[in-house]
């Protein structure tokens, strides 16, 4: 049997609830040469099952693998691509959506061109109410200053909204597992350092799904996550001189202040490094200044 043009990737970790719908959007799809791949990643639920049941009701490739002990989100993915054999690998979370002509339209734009990777726009929609909450689709601007739109977080690609050329990973190497939760904007960088082209496809056609809380809950480890790439990709021509530095000490001082209430010492640790990212900016050394005001007796009778 010849290989699919594109490779559908799903990882999944208690993805029953939502990967029903999820595989219910890849099969509505207008563009159909496609198989599908999903990883599950060390959960015990019925992921299995439902992925078996979508296999029954189309006619391309349906392939189901698993980690028997939770890897995280950046080894799963990888799986996935390993046994990809498209030409183009799509990423898919298993709780995302696609428009019916979400692989179309990004097919459409690969050929037109040599990019390693192509995306769409993507609508984010709340998943208790589904009602559409936002919107991350480049600008003109944002597409014109790549890099540095990606470095300054203007611009934000959604990892179900990407198709990568499969070769892509072979130049520059798998999905990064040093910064969990931001692997998917590393990755993007490092295509574009190494030399790689990003193309747009036009349209807004991946559905992010939002859930309740959840990037508050992790705001000071996506933050922080955030701020160490920056500082990883700070030497890099393509970024202004301005920005190398007061990119990062925004992001540890914002992850600071998400860890204020629940670990004040954290926080201090968090805005230490921001200041050792830009010594001389001006809100960081005044946040320094207010939390060991407020804080410092209290953490001191707690070390003593």
């Amino acid at each position: 049997m010849n290989p699919p043009l594109v490779s559908i990737c799903i990882p999944a970790y208690d993805a029953e609830t939502f990967i029903t719908e999820t595989l219910a959007s890849v099969k509505a799809q207008t563009f159909t040469d496609w198989e599908v791949i999903v990883t599950e990643d060390g959960s015990k639920d019925r992921t299995e099952l439902r992925v078996k049941e979508f296999a029954k009701t189309v006619s391309q490739p349906v392939i189901y693998n698993r980690h028997e002990i939770n890897q995280g989100l950046p080894r799963t993915r990888n799986t996935g691509i390993k046994t990809a054999r498209g030409a183009w690998i799509a990423l898919l979370d298993a709780d995302d959506l696609w428009q019916h002509d979400h692989l179309e339209t990004l097919v459409t734009r690969a050929r037109k061109g040599d990019d390693d990777l192509v995306f769409a726009g993507s609508s984010l929609f709340d998943s208790e109410s589904k009602r559409i909450i936002g919107a991350r689709a480049p600008t003109e601007a944002h597409l014109r200053t790549l890099p540095l739109s990606l470095f300054m977080g203007w611009l934000s690609v959604m990892p179900s909204a990407v198709l990568i050329r499969r070769n892509a990973f072979e130049r520059y190497g798998l999905v990064s597992v040093e910064y969990p939760h931001v692997n998917d904007t590393e990755y993007w960088l490092r295509v574009l350092r190494g030399g790689g082209r990003i193309g747009y496809s036009g349209h807004t056609s991946c559905l992010y799904r939002q859930h309740a809380d959840s990037m508050s809950r992790r705001a000071a480890e996506i933050n922080e996550d955030s701020a160490r790439l920056c500082e990883k990709y700070a030497s890099w021509s393509a970024i202004p001189a301005k920005y190398k530095r007061s990119r990062p000490a925004a992001l540890y001082r914002w992850a600071s202040n998400a860890a204020l209430q629940e670990n004040p010492a954290r926080a201090m640790q968090l805005l230490k490094r921001s200041l050792c990212a830009d010594p001389l900016n001006m809100k960081s050394v005044l946040k320094f200044a207010c939390i060991t005001a407020l804080h410092l007796p209290r953490l001191r009778k707690k070390a003593a």
